[in-house]
């Protein structure tokens, strides 16, 4: 078997199991069983999803109405296949009226390219969805997937500034899995911007190589070979089995005496049928006949039925069974082991060797293995996945919250100035620096406002989104195990907790034993009440040191006796007692913590003014672009940093850009390290899309420019190319900007 027809199977074992459909020809139960098992400890009783920082409380329900909206609690389960047998899927968002719909591509639904950071650059989505067209009757009828309409396929382009959405009625292929021979994707394309700023979406994966090289493995995939020999195995076991299974009658008397012959109304025996005869077409095609078998019909398993009582026998007659072994203890035993060897392997515990525990901690002990291994795939799954794409709807909303408090208010907000909207670099940095000046009181006063606001609870109509409160963070945790705790273990618990308090461990610490799924707000919440114990345990301590202090002033000093024992330094009690009185007020007083903003992380999103470009449809300016030796960087000919000529970056490769070659050749300058990132091992490097791109010697040579040759952009030549200044072009193929940004346009484009 080549390796094309392994794969072919295989995959036909991992889809049966994902989409889970019963039409494949699919023996072994090793996929099946191991997803079922990764999903009942993955999920357990349910997952919740919460805001580390929610001291208003809104975070959490707002949470749990887009985790409903989306009814991703149905979705989990289907989820956690895909994820486990592909390796990788994506999380990704998009804005709906009020709320946000959530979605999950598996592998094979979507490219991901990064930048040299790491970070998502742009995502090429593809998925299908059914139309019903009006007027036509064939619409009604069901389709090869069982549902109604015409098939329609969707491709989004999704980068920083805009999203590209075709709709075709031919399935859209990705461009890598397509022929060298590329053409126009059919369909209508529309270019919608992107009002976010950023890739709302997020990239999981299970299996991660320390190389980096592969950086989502399936779960199975490694054990293709072992998994497809387990299924050849059981094949021929249920084989054995169908041929085997029934026993074989062996007798010495004709078989038409032995068969029973079933219904007299649909067997009648005539001379052909005795013979042996049978209709060639079966029941129906012969008027003369109406038989299909000379002995009646065989059941299901192709068995011939025989009569429970066989009478009118002959001494001399012999009838017998003969059941053979269709299935030898050595091979069940055989593949028993493997099928364990494989589920070992995967992290798991096959359910049908369990019985080798006695007790219930043995049992649960067995399991825990499989708690490990699922508990870290639902880390890669939520605190790596889901949990970051939920702090990023929850950063939208706090940005929401403060344009609209603006809004309702009043403040208007100052217009941010962009570099080509001026003549020249001066004017441009004095509208910038007029517009930072106003934006400070802007934020000063809307913040104000804010603060005042939420004093008073008097919240302006018209305000959406949520108020920002610090870390926008969120965090998981199972709402039940899958083995609940007894009375018994609850009571034991319980003891424990009393037992560190009683050894001055607080209330909060003591508790985690009792409720480990609750945060410390939570715990502090509960703590609410008046502990009556603790108090009582307290106030005796205190009196206790007091009575202790009263006798030290009544007993002598042994070494002087004029004075009290309580004189000596050594022996003072005072701090005794004080501390005793900050535990009880400590007891007494539990309270939530605040965590700063910075504890969250913020997507990588487009400056203000690439913004404000692209919600007039122009496109970014201040985005990094990817600069590699050899790719689309210095030329692969030479090192940037030999100072070799014809390695710098200025035009010709001599000196640096902007530098007069008058005053001689010199090398080029190195860069740091910590403005030339590398990209990770693994992942796919997104580049600009320019199919007239030039390549590294003729953007070395400066040919690339605004101007075509070098020697058009002198100032000697053409002074009034760039208006004030002249402005050599760089090996980008655009105008190097000054620090500012800025770039001169003429007056006629001036907005």
């Amino acid at each position: 078997m080549d390796s094309r027809s392994i794969s072919t199977e295989f995959q036909q074992i991992l889809l049966a199991a994902k989409e889970r459909r019963g039409d494949l020809s699919v023996d072994t139960m090793i996929v099946s069983s191991h997803l079922a098992q990764m999903r009942t400890f993955m999920l357990r009783r349910g997952v919740e999803f919460y805001a580390e920082q929610d001291t208003y409380g809104k975070r959490r329900e707002f949470i749990a109405k887009v985790i409903e909206d989306n009814m991703l609690e149905m979705k989990y389960e289907s989820i956690v296949d895909y994820f486990l047998c592909d390796g990788q899927g994506l999380f990704y968002f998009r804005p709906n009226r009020e709320s946000y719909q959530i979605l999950y591509f598996p592998q094979d639904s979507y490219r991901a390219y990064r930048d040299q950071n790491g970070e998502l650059e742009s995502l090429v989505l593809v998925y299908s969805f059914n139309i019903k067209q009006a007027g036509n009757a064939l619409s009604a009828m069901p389709a090869m997937n069982g549902k109604s309409g015409k098939k329609k396929w969707i491709q989004l382009k999704v980068y920083k500034d805009r999203i590209e959405q075709t709709i075709s009625d031919e399935k859209i292929e990705f461009s890598d899995e397509m022929s060298s021979l590329q053409y126009k994707m059919p369909g209508q394309t529309e270019t919608l911007t992107n009002s976010l700023g950023f890739i709302p979406a997020v990239e999981v994966f299970n299996h991660m190589d320390c190389t980096g090289e592969a950086t989502g493995n399936g779960e199975f995939n490694w054990l293709a070979h072992q998994i497809l020999y387990h299924d050849e195995l059981v094949r021929n076991i249920r084989k054995n089995m169908k041929f085997f299974g029934n026993p074989t009658l062996i007798s010495s008397r004709p078989k038409h005496d032995i068969v029973d012959s079933g219904d007299e109304s649909t067997f009648r025996p005539t001379i052909s049928s005795q013979a042996g005869f049978v209709p060639l077409g079966g029941v129906g095609n012969r008027a003369s006949t109406r038989v299909s078998a000379p002995f009646g019909s065989s059941g299901i398993d192709g068995g011939i039925k025989v009569p429970r009582v066989i009478a009118n026998l002959e001494p001399t007659d012999r009838v017998g069974y003969m059941t053979p072994d269709s299935v030898s203890g050595d091979q069940n035993l055989y593949v028993k082991q493997y099928r364990s060897e494989i589920r070992l392997a995967l992290g798991g515990v096959d359910d049908i060797d369990i019985n080798t525990a006695a007790t219930a901690y043995e049992i649960k002990t067995l399991y825990g293995r499989v708690a490990a291994t699922a508990e870290k795939k639902a880390r890669s799954l939520f605190t790596y996945g889901l949990c970051r794409l939920l702090s990023q709807i929850i950063f939208i909303e706090e940005r929401n919250f403060q344009e609209s408090f603006a809004v309702a208010l009043g403040l208007e907000e100052p217009l941010l100035p962009l570099p080509e909207e001026f003549e020249n670099e001066a004017q441009y940095e004095k509208a910038y620096s007029i517009y930072k000046k106003k934006y400070q009181e802007f934020a000063i006063k809307r913040d104000k406002q804010v603060r005042d606001r939420l004093e008073t609870g008097d919240i302006p109509p018209g305000v959406t989104g949520l108020i920002p409160d610090g870390s926008t963070k969120v965090d998981w945790r199972w709402m039940g195990q899958v083995f609940e705790d007894s009375t018994d273990d609850v009571l034991n618990n319980s003891i424990v907790v009393r037992n560190l308090q009683e050894l001055g461990v607080d209330s909060i610490e003591a508790l985690k034993y009792l409720f480990p799924g609750k945060t410390v707000e939570e715990r502090a919440a509960m703590l609410s009440g008046f502990p009556f114990r603790m108090v009582q345990q307290t106030q005796s301590s205190i009196n206790q040191f007091l009575s202790l202090l009263g006798s030290f002033y009544q007993l002598p000093h042994p070494q002087m006796p004029d004075k009290p024992l309580a004189s000596d330094p050594s022996l003072d009690l005072t701090g005794f007692l004080y501390r005793s009185l900050d535990f009880l007020r400590k007891e007494l007083s539990y309270s939530g913590q605040f965590k700063p903003s910075s504890s969250g992380s913020t997507p990588s999103q487009l400056s203000d003014a690439d913004q404000l470009r692209a919600e007039r449809g122009q496109s970014v300016r201040d985005e990094p672009i990817p600069s590699l030796p050899g790719i689309n960087g210095p030329g692969s000919g030479g090192s940037a940093n030999s100072g070799l000529p014809g390695t710098g970056p200025g035009p010709a490769g001599f000196g640096t850009s902007g530098e007069s070659m008058a005053a001689g050749v010199s090398g080029s300058k190195r860069k740091p390290e910590y403005i030339q990132p590398l990209p990770g091992p693994g992942i796919t490097l997104g580049l600009p899309d320019d199919p007239n791109a030039p390549g590294s010697n003729t953007a070395q040579l400066g040919f690339n420019g605004a101007t075509g040759s070098p020697d058009f952009a002198a100032p000697s030549f053409n002074p009034g190319l760039y208006g004030f200044t002249a402005q050599p072009t760089g090996g980008a193929g655009r105008p190097v900007r000054s620090k500012s940004g800025s770039r001169s346009v003429s007056k006629r484009n001036k907005r």
